[in-house]
C-alpha cells in the first residue's frame, strides 16, 4: 500500500495567491528594490512551507484504510451484478473519501467513483453496479482511494483491497427465468410455446383418473373395466434423444446488433434451448467450430440431466469468435466422426450468398444420418434499412442493394428448405425463442 500526496487545490491556490502578493510588493517596491516591506511575504512564504510540511507529517500517521469486496464469483454477461465493499478504518473524526474500484475494462458500471463520509468508530459499507461485457475469466483489482490529509493541504491516493476473480458465463439467468415459468405452465410469456401434443407416438408416461376434455383415444379401456372408473393414459415427449449444438464461432460471429456480438447471443440461445432438452430427458453436446489454431474445434460430448447445464457453461464460457473463416464442410465431417448416433443438429451461423454452396453441401452430408436445422442470424440494420423511406437516388441505390441481398438470402433459405432441412432466418434477439420453438414442435412432430 504505497501512497502518493497530491499538492491539493487549496494549496496551489495558497502558493498562487503569495506569489502573486510578492510580486506586487516587489513591483511596488521600485521594480524589485529590496526594502523592510519585502520581508512580510517571505514570512509568510517560510509559515505556508511549515504549515504545509506540518500537515505532510500528520497525514503520514493516519491509519490506513482497508477495502474487501463482495461479489458473486460466476457472472452473466451483460447482465447488472452488485459488488459490496465494506469499508474498515481507524478514523477519530468525520472524514470524506473518494472510492474507485479496479473495475475491468471490459465492464461496464455505475455508482463509480463513491464519495463515502466515514464516521469514527464505525465501519461502512456500499455497493456498485457491475456489467461484465466480454466472456471469460477477469478480476477486480484493488480499489483506489484518495481523501484529504487533517488541514486539507494534500490528497492523498493508494491503492487497497485485494484482487478478486470472476468469471462471466453465457446469460445464465434467462435459464432461472425459464425455470421460474416452466414451474407455473407460463413460458409464454417468454414467447416459448410448447406445441400440443397429437395423442400418438408419445412415450407412455403413468395411468390417472379421467378429467374434464381428455380426448377418448386417451381412455384405458382395460384399467377402466378393472378398476371400475374412467382412467386415462398420460403421455410424455420421447426421451434420450440426442440434440447437438453446432455454432459457428469464425469471423462472421463478431457482427453486432448491440452490445453483444453474434456469438455471445447464439450462446446465449442455445444455452436456454440445451436447458429445456435437459428437463426434457434428451442428451445435449456441443461442437464449436471456425477458432483458429490448435482450438478448431470445441467439443463437450453428450450430457443429460439439468445438472449437466454446468458442464456446458463451463467448457464454453471462455470461447470466443476468431477472424477465421468457418469451414463447413470439415466441421460436418468431424461431428460425423464425434457423434455416430442419430441426432437433431442444431447448426447456428451467419452466413453469406458465397458460402451458400459449401453451406449446403456441408447439410447434406449431415443429414443422410441426421435431422438437421440451420439457423441462419440476420443483422438487424436489413430490417431498418428494409423500412426507411427512399427519398433519393442514392437512397434508392442503397435499397436496391439491401433487397438484393436480402433476395440472395431468402433463395438461400429456400435450398435448404428443399433439401428436407428445418431453416429458420431470425435476428440474433429472435433466436432463442425461434430455435426453442422449433425443439418444440420437432419434438411434437416425432420427426427425430
Amino acid at each position: 500500500m504505497r501512497r502518493k500526496w497530491i499538492p491539493s487545490s487549496t494549496l496551489i491556490a495558497a502558493f498562487a495567491l503569495l506569489g502573486a502578493a510578492i510580486f506586487i510588493n516587489a513591483f511596488s517596491q521600485g521594480y524589485f528594490n529590496l526594502g523592510l516591506a519585502n520581508y512580510l511575504p517571505a514570512t509568510l512564504f517560510g509559515g505556508l512551507i511549515i504549515i504545509v510540511l506540518l500537515d505532510f507529517i500528520l497525514s503520514r500517521r493516519l491509519p490506513p484504510v482497508e477495502i474487501s469486496r463482495e461479489v458473486a464469483g460466476n457472472l452473466a454477461v451483460d447482465k447488472w451484478a452488485t459488488v459490496t465493499l465494506r469499508i474498515k478504518h481507524g478514523f477519530h473524526q468525520a472524514t470524506h473519501i473518494k472510492v474507485f474500484d479496479g473495475v475491468p475494462n471490459s465492464a461496464d458500471h455505475q455508482n463509480l467513483p463513491l464519495h463515502i463520509e466515514l464516521q469514527p468508530q464505525h465501519h461502512s459499507r456500499t455497493e456498485y453496479q457491475l456489467r461484465p461485457l466480454v466472456r471469460g475469466a477477469t478480476e477486480i483489482n484493488p480499489a483506489h482511494i484518495e481523501f484529504a490529509s487533517p488541514l486539507g493541504l494534500w490528497a492523498i491516493r493508494y491503492w487497497t483491497g485485494d484482487v478478486t476473480p470472476i468469471k462471466v458465463y453465457p446469460d445464465f439467468v434467462a435459464i432461472a427465468n425459464y425455470s421460474i415459468l416452466a414451474t407455473e405452465n407460463h413460458t409464454s410469456q417468454m414467447g416459448i410455446k410448447k406445441r400440443q401434443r397429437r395423442g400418438e407416438g408419445m412415450e407412455f408416461h403413468q395411468l390417472r383418473d379421467y378429467r374434464d376434455g381428455d380426448s377418448l383415444r386417451q381412455l384405458d379401456w382395460k384399467a377402466t373395466a378393472r378398476r371400475q372408473k374412467l382412467m386415462a393414459r398420460d403421455y410424455q415427449d420421447e426421451r434420450d434423444q440426442q440434440i447437438v449444438l453446432m455454432i459457428d464461432s469464425g469471423r462472421r460471429m463478431r457482427a453486432k446488433d448491440d452490445e453483444l456480438n453474434h456469438f455471445d447471443h447464439a450462446l446465449n440461445a442455445m444455452l436456454l434451448v440445451s436447458y429445456i432438452a435437459l428437463r426434457q430427458g434428451d442428451n445435449i453436446s456441443l461442437l464449436s467450430f471456425g477458432s483458429e489454431g490448435n482450438q478448431k474445434h470445441r467439443w463437450i460430448p453428450p450430457q443429460k440431466g439439468v445438472e449437466r447445464i454446468k458442464n456446458l457453461l463451463n467448457g464454453i464460457y471462455d470461447l470466443q469468435p476468431s477472424q477465421a473463416t468457418a469451414d463447413y464442410i470439415t466441421a460436418a465431417e468431424k461431428l460425423s466422426i464425434l457423434q455416430p448416433k442419430r441426432s437433431l443438429i442444431i447448426l447456428v451461423t451467419n452466413s453469406r450468398d458465397e458460402d451458400n454452396q459449401e453451406l449446403l453441401m456441408a447439410v447434406n452430408l449431415l443429414k443422410k444420418r441426421h435431422l438437421v436445422m440451420v439457423v441462419n442470424i440476420r443483422e438487424q440494420i436489413l430490417d431498418q434499412l428494409t423500412d426507411t423511406p427512399v427519398r433519393d437516388f442514392d437512397d434508392a441505390l442503397h435499397y436496391a442493394g439491401v433487397q438484393q441481398f436480402i433476395h440472395q438470402r431468402n433463395e438461400s433459405h429456400q435450398q435448404l428448405t428443399a433439401s428436407g432441412i428445418y431453416a429458420i432466418d431470425c435476428t440474433a434477439n429472435e433466436l432463442a425463442v425461434r430455435v426453442a420453438n422449433a425443439y418444440w414442435e420437432i419434438k411434437g412432430a416425432r420427426v427425430l
